[in-house]
Protein backbone atom coordinates (compact mmCIF):
# COMPACT_ATOMS: atom_id res chain seq x y z
CA UNK A 1 0.00 0.00 0.00
CA UNK A 2 1.44 3.50 -0.85
CA UNK A 3 1.42 6.43 1.70
CA UNK A 4 -1.24 8.50 -0.02
CA UNK A 5 -3.31 5.48 0.08
CA UNK A 6 -3.19 5.75 3.87
CA UNK A 7 -4.30 9.59 4.47
CA UNK A 8 -8.05 10.18 5.37
CA UNK A 9 -9.23 11.31 2.37
CA UNK A 10 -8.19 10.97 -0.81
CA UNK A 11 -5.40 11.86 -2.99
CA UNK A 12 -5.64 13.27 -6.43
CA UNK A 13 -2.74 14.01 -8.56
CA UNK A 14 -3.79 17.40 -9.94
CA UNK A 15 -2.77 18.45 -13.46
CA UNK A 16 0.90 20.70 -13.16
CA UNK A 17 -0.17 23.88 -13.71
CA UNK A 18 0.69 27.76 -12.37
CA UNK A 19 -0.17 28.47 -9.45
CA UNK A 20 -0.11 32.00 -7.22
CA UNK A 21 3.27 32.35 -5.04
CA UNK A 22 3.26 31.56 -1.43
CA UNK A 23 3.27 35.38 0.09
CA UNK A 24 5.53 34.94 3.48
CA UNK A 25 7.39 37.84 5.18
CA UNK A 26 10.84 37.33 3.70
CA UNK A 27 9.05 37.36 0.56
CA UNK A 28 9.76 40.09 -2.29
CA UNK A 29 6.53 38.99 -3.78
CA UNK A 30 4.22 40.59 -1.41
CA UNK A 31 0.74 41.76 -2.44
CA UNK A 32 -0.44 45.64 -2.38
CA UNK A 33 -3.23 45.06 0.61
CA UNK A 34 0.06 43.48 2.71
CA UNK A 35 1.89 46.08 2.00
CA UNK A 36 -0.61 49.00 2.56
CA UNK A 37 -1.18 47.20 5.67
CA UNK A 38 2.90 46.86 6.72
CA UNK A 39 3.38 50.69 7.16
CA UNK A 40 5.78 52.00 10.02
CA UNK A 41 4.58 52.69 13.09
CA UNK A 42 4.71 56.29 13.63
CA UNK A 43 5.76 55.86 17.38
CA UNK A 44 8.66 53.89 16.26
CA UNK A 45 9.46 56.96 13.59
CA UNK A 46 9.68 58.91 16.78
CA UNK A 47 12.28 57.01 18.95
CA UNK A 48 14.07 56.12 15.46
CA UNK A 49 14.59 60.28 14.92
CA UNK A 50 15.37 60.58 18.99
CA UNK A 51 18.12 57.72 18.94
CA UNK A 52 19.72 59.71 15.45
CA UNK A 53 19.42 62.65 17.52
CA UNK A 54 21.23 61.49 20.51
CA UNK A 55 23.99 59.50 18.80
CA UNK A 56 24.56 62.78 16.51
CA UNK A 57 24.79 65.17 19.77
CA UNK A 58 27.24 62.68 21.49
CA UNK A 59 29.36 62.27 18.46
CA UNK A 60 28.77 66.29 18.47
CA UNK A 61 30.09 66.53 22.29
CA UNK A 62 32.67 64.32 21.72
CA UNK A 63 34.47 66.64 18.48
CA UNK A 64 33.81 69.92 20.93
CA UNK A 65 35.05 68.17 23.80
CA UNK A 66 38.55 66.88 21.98
CA UNK A 67 38.99 70.50 20.09
CA UNK A 68 38.06 72.93 22.80
CA UNK A 69 38.10 70.98 25.86
CA UNK A 70 41.84 70.17 26.48
CA UNK A 71 42.81 73.80 26.02
CA UNK A 72 40.37 74.85 28.58
CA UNK A 73 41.56 72.34 30.79
CA UNK A 74 45.03 73.74 30.23
CA UNK A 75 43.39 77.22 31.02
CA UNK A 76 41.83 75.76 34.26
CA UNK A 77 45.26 74.31 35.52
CA UNK A 78 46.97 77.51 35.58
CA UNK A 79 47.28 78.31 39.20
CA UNK A 80 49.90 81.15 40.16
CA UNK A 81 48.97 81.74 43.90
CA UNK A 82 50.68 85.48 44.71
CA UNK A 83 48.86 86.51 47.70
CA UNK A 84 50.42 86.48 51.01
CA UNK A 85 51.14 83.51 53.10
CA UNK A 86 49.73 84.18 56.54
CA UNK A 87 50.83 82.14 59.69
CA UNK A 88 48.18 80.98 61.97
CA UNK A 89 48.42 81.71 65.64
CA UNK A 90 46.67 78.68 66.61
CA UNK A 91 50.31 76.62 66.10
CA UNK A 92 53.06 79.38 66.17
CA UNK A 93 56.35 78.18 64.39
CA UNK A 94 59.47 78.98 66.49
CA UNK A 95 60.96 80.09 62.76
CA UNK A 96 58.79 82.02 60.98
CA UNK A 97 60.50 81.73 58.05
CA UNK A 98 60.45 77.76 57.95
CA UNK A 99 56.10 78.28 58.08
CA UNK A 100 56.26 80.51 55.51
CA UNK A 101 58.19 77.82 53.35
CA UNK A 102 56.30 75.08 54.46
CA UNK A 103 53.42 76.91 53.75
CA UNK A 104 54.49 77.99 50.24
CA UNK A 105 55.11 74.18 49.57
CA UNK A 106 51.71 73.12 50.88
CA UNK A 107 49.92 75.57 48.97
CA UNK A 108 51.44 74.16 45.74
CA UNK A 109 51.28 70.78 46.12
CA UNK A 110 47.67 70.72 47.68
CA UNK A 111 46.71 73.37 45.01
CA UNK A 112 47.39 73.31 41.45
CA UNK A 113 49.98 70.02 42.03
CA UNK A 114 53.38 69.83 41.02
CA UNK A 115 53.16 71.09 37.00
CA UNK A 116 56.40 68.87 36.02
CA UNK A 117 55.45 65.82 37.74
CA UNK A 118 52.53 65.12 35.21
CA UNK A 119 52.29 63.02 32.26
CA UNK A 120 52.20 63.77 29.29
CA UNK A 121 48.84 63.64 28.16
CA UNK A 122 47.69 66.03 31.28
CA UNK A 123 46.81 69.12 30.47
CA UNK A 124 49.20 70.79 33.31
CA UNK A 125 52.39 69.25 30.93
CA UNK A 126 51.95 71.93 28.12
CA UNK A 127 51.73 74.61 30.40
CA UNK A 128 55.11 77.40 30.42
CA UNK A 129 53.89 80.07 33.16
CA UNK A 130 53.10 77.65 36.07
CA UNK A 131 56.34 75.30 35.82
CA UNK A 132 58.77 78.59 35.77
CA UNK A 133 56.54 80.16 38.72
CA UNK A 134 57.23 76.46 41.11
CA UNK A 135 60.65 75.81 40.01
CA UNK A 136 61.46 79.39 40.80
CA UNK A 137 59.53 79.13 43.96
CA UNK A 138 62.07 75.94 45.40
CA UNK A 139 64.98 77.24 43.80
CA UNK A 140 64.86 80.48 45.95
CA UNK A 141 63.93 78.61 49.14
CA UNK A 142 66.71 76.19 48.30
CA UNK A 143 69.24 78.82 48.21
CA UNK A 144 67.65 80.94 51.54
CA UNK A 145 67.23 78.02 53.55
CA UNK A 146 71.56 76.95 52.50
CA UNK A 147 71.78 80.51 54.02
CA UNK A 148 70.32 79.69 57.26
CA UNK A 149 71.63 76.55 57.78
CA UNK A 150 75.13 78.04 57.16
CA UNK A 151 74.20 80.98 59.41
CA UNK A 152 72.20 78.93 62.05
CA UNK A 153 75.09 76.32 62.46
CA UNK A 154 75.45 73.67 64.94
CA UNK A 155 78.39 73.79 68.09
CA UNK A 156 81.32 72.52 65.96
CA UNK A 157 80.66 75.05 63.28
CA UNK A 158 79.23 72.79 60.68
CA UNK A 159 75.76 74.06 58.92
CA UNK A 160 72.72 73.26 60.85
CA UNK A 161 72.05 69.29 59.53
CA UNK A 162 68.67 69.58 58.85
CA UNK A 163 68.31 72.81 57.08
CA UNK A 164 71.20 71.50 54.63
CA UNK A 165 68.93 68.40 53.81
CA UNK A 166 65.95 70.49 53.45
CA UNK A 167 68.37 73.18 51.39
CA UNK A 168 69.46 70.67 49.08
CA UNK A 169 66.41 68.11 48.57
CA UNK A 170 64.54 71.89 47.23
CA UNK A 171 67.14 72.33 44.55
CA UNK A 172 65.29 71.23 41.40
CA UNK A 173 66.60 68.75 39.89
CA UNK A 174 66.01 67.68 36.17
CA UNK A 175 63.88 64.46 35.16
CA UNK A 176 63.66 63.61 38.66
CA UNK A 177 60.05 63.39 40.43
CA UNK A 178 59.76 66.74 42.45
CA UNK A 179 56.95 66.04 45.06
CA UNK A 180 59.26 62.66 46.73
CA UNK A 181 62.11 65.65 47.30
CA UNK A 182 59.63 68.05 48.23
CA UNK A 183 58.37 65.96 50.68
CA UNK A 184 61.33 64.99 52.40
CA UNK A 185 62.56 68.74 52.66
CA UNK A 186 59.22 69.99 54.16
CA UNK A 187 60.17 66.61 56.75
CA UNK A 188 63.28 68.10 57.35
CA UNK A 189 62.15 71.92 58.06
CA UNK A 190 59.39 70.35 60.30
CA UNK A 191 62.30 68.61 62.27
CA UNK A 192 64.51 71.63 62.33
CA UNK A 193 61.54 74.04 63.87
CA UNK A 194 61.02 71.18 66.12
CA UNK A 195 64.30 70.86 67.20
CA UNK A 196 64.14 74.86 67.90
CA UNK A 197 61.14 75.20 69.06
CA UNK A 198 62.95 72.73 72.44
CA UNK A 199 66.06 74.86 72.06
CA UNK A 200 67.88 71.85 70.33
CA UNK A 201 68.80 74.42 67.23
CA UNK A 202 69.83 78.01 66.53
CA UNK A 203 67.62 80.46 64.49
CA UNK A 204 69.60 83.13 62.54
CA UNK A 205 69.54 86.46 64.28
CA UNK A 206 70.92 89.62 64.48
CA UNK A 207 71.60 92.33 61.72
CA UNK A 208 74.38 90.38 60.39
CA UNK A 209 72.01 87.57 59.90
CA UNK A 210 69.04 90.14 58.56
CA UNK A 211 72.06 91.55 55.98
CA UNK A 212 72.88 88.30 54.72
CA UNK A 213 69.18 87.65 53.70
CA UNK A 214 68.99 90.96 52.01
CA UNK A 215 71.84 90.45 49.87
CA UNK A 216 70.58 87.27 48.28
CA UNK A 217 67.28 88.98 47.74
CA UNK A 218 69.35 91.76 46.07
CA UNK A 219 71.13 88.89 43.96
CA UNK A 220 67.81 87.52 43.14
CA UNK A 221 66.60 90.94 41.14
CA UNK A 222 69.35 91.63 39.81
CA UNK A 223 69.84 88.49 37.84
CA UNK A 224 66.09 88.37 37.27
CA UNK A 225 66.18 92.03 35.74
CA UNK A 226 69.71 90.76 33.72
CA UNK A 227 66.88 87.77 32.36
CA UNK A 228 64.41 90.54 31.63
CA UNK A 229 66.38 92.72 29.97
CA UNK A 230 67.98 90.54 27.17
CA UNK A 231 64.16 88.66 27.13
CA UNK A 232 63.04 92.10 26.21
CA UNK A 233 65.39 93.05 23.86
CA UNK A 234 64.58 90.26 21.77
CA UNK A 235 60.68 89.65 20.53
CA UNK A 236 61.09 85.99 18.58
CA UNK A 237 57.38 85.34 18.81
CA UNK A 238 53.85 86.70 18.88
CA UNK A 239 52.97 88.20 21.35
CA UNK A 240 55.61 86.46 23.65
CA UNK A 241 57.62 83.60 23.32
CA UNK A 242 57.85 81.05 25.65
CA UNK A 243 61.57 81.86 26.96
CA UNK A 244 59.81 85.48 27.28
CA UNK A 245 56.84 83.29 29.58
CA UNK A 246 59.13 81.63 32.12
CA UNK A 247 61.66 84.98 32.59
CA UNK A 248 58.55 86.48 33.57
CA UNK A 249 57.14 83.91 36.04
CA UNK A 250 60.79 83.04 37.49
CA UNK A 251 61.13 86.63 38.28
CA UNK A 252 57.82 86.69 39.98
CA UNK A 253 58.32 83.35 42.09
CA UNK A 254 61.53 85.17 43.45
CA UNK A 255 60.14 88.57 43.96
CA UNK A 256 56.76 86.25 45.69
CA UNK A 257 59.70 84.29 47.79
CA UNK A 258 61.57 87.42 48.98
CA UNK A 259 58.31 89.13 49.79
CA UNK A 260 57.14 86.73 52.27
CA UNK A 261 60.73 85.57 53.80
CA UNK A 262 61.40 89.46 54.58
CA UNK A 263 57.97 89.83 56.10
CA UNK A 264 58.83 86.82 58.34
CA UNK A 265 62.12 88.10 59.29
CA UNK A 266 61.04 91.55 60.15
CA UNK A 267 58.03 89.85 62.17
CA UNK A 268 60.33 87.59 63.91
CA UNK A 269 62.67 90.84 65.20
CA UNK A 270 60.78 93.49 65.01
CA UNK A 271 63.40 95.45 66.98
CA UNK A 272 66.42 95.20 64.20
CA UNK A 273 64.42 98.44 62.90
CA UNK A 274 65.17 101.60 65.56
CA UNK A 275 64.43 104.76 63.47
CA UNK A 276 62.35 106.39 61.32
CA UNK A 277 65.00 105.92 58.02
CA UNK A 278 65.18 102.56 58.18
CA UNK A 279 61.31 101.64 59.15
CA UNK A 280 60.42 103.61 55.62
CA UNK A 281 62.85 101.94 53.62
CA UNK A 282 61.58 98.49 54.92
CA UNK A 283 58.17 99.53 53.82
CA UNK A 284 59.19 100.87 50.75
CA UNK A 285 61.43 97.59 49.66
CA UNK A 286 58.54 95.25 51.00
CA UNK A 287 56.18 97.26 48.85
CA UNK A 288 58.27 96.82 45.71
CA UNK A 289 58.70 93.01 45.88
CA UNK A 290 54.99 92.63 46.56
CA UNK A 291 54.30 94.91 43.48
CA UNK A 292 56.86 92.60 41.52
CA UNK A 293 54.97 89.58 42.81
CA UNK A 294 51.81 90.73 41.71
CA UNK A 295 52.45 91.56 38.25
CA UNK A 296 49.91 89.57 36.43
CA UNK A 297 48.74 90.83 32.92
CA UNK A 298 45.75 88.61 31.10
CA UNK A 299 48.26 87.66 28.52
CA UNK A 300 52.18 87.82 28.35
CA UNK A 301 53.16 89.97 25.41
CA UNK A 302 56.87 91.16 24.30
CA UNK A 303 57.15 93.58 21.37
CA UNK A 304 60.11 95.26 21.16
CA UNK A 305 60.16 98.71 19.22
CA UNK A 306 56.59 97.66 18.02
CA UNK A 307 54.52 98.01 20.83
CA UNK A 308 52.28 100.16 19.47
CA UNK A 309 49.05 98.23 20.76
CA UNK A 310 50.94 95.40 22.67
CA UNK A 311 53.08 95.82 26.31
CA UNK A 312 56.26 95.31 26.73
CA UNK A 313 56.10 93.01 29.53
CA UNK A 314 59.38 91.68 30.27
CA UNK A 315 60.67 95.21 30.63
CA UNK A 316 57.93 95.94 32.66
CA UNK A 317 59.11 93.38 34.86
CA UNK A 318 62.56 94.24 34.70
CA UNK A 319 61.65 98.04 35.63
CA UNK A 320 60.16 96.20 38.94
CA UNK A 321 62.68 93.94 39.77
CA UNK A 322 65.35 96.66 39.29
CA UNK A 323 63.11 98.71 41.80
CA UNK A 324 62.94 95.93 44.23
CA UNK A 325 66.67 96.03 43.95
CA UNK A 326 67.53 99.11 44.31
CA UNK A 327 65.16 99.51 47.71
CA UNK A 328 66.68 96.26 49.18
CA UNK A 329 69.97 98.11 49.04
CA UNK A 330 68.46 101.18 50.34
CA UNK A 331 67.25 99.37 52.98
CA UNK A 332 70.40 97.71 53.87
CA UNK A 333 72.37 100.92 53.76
CA UNK A 334 69.87 102.48 56.40
CA UNK A 335 70.18 99.51 58.62
CA UNK A 336 73.78 100.05 58.52
CA UNK A 337 73.57 103.69 59.56
CA UNK A 338 70.70 103.94 61.67
CA UNK A 339 71.01 105.76 64.74
CA UNK A 340 70.75 103.91 68.44
CA UNK A 341 67.66 105.80 69.26
CA UNK A 342 65.13 103.93 68.96
CA UNK A 343 62.05 106.00 67.62
CA UNK A 344 58.28 106.23 69.61
CA UNK A 345 55.52 104.22 68.74
CA UNK A 346 54.08 106.87 67.37
CA UNK A 347 56.62 107.09 64.78
CA UNK A 348 56.72 103.28 64.38
CA UNK A 349 53.45 103.58 63.06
Amino acid sequence: MSAAQKLPVAYEELPSEPRAPVVTLIGSDLPAAYLDDAEPSPLMESASRLWRRITNSIKLAIVVLLVGGYPAAMVMSHQVDASPIVLSNMQPWASPEVGVALNILGRELTGPGWAKDKPSWHPQSRLTALPAWQEGLITALSEHTLLSAGIASVADGKPDPDLLAAGRLLAPEANVEAIPRLNAAAQALQRYDGRLSRGLASAPAGIDSLQAELTLFTGWAEASEARLRTSANTAEAWPASRADIETIYLARAYAHAANQLLTASLAREPDLIINRDAAEARDKALSAWTRAARFNPVFISSQTGTNRFLSDHPATMAFYMAEAAATTKALQAKLAAQSEVPMSVAEAQ
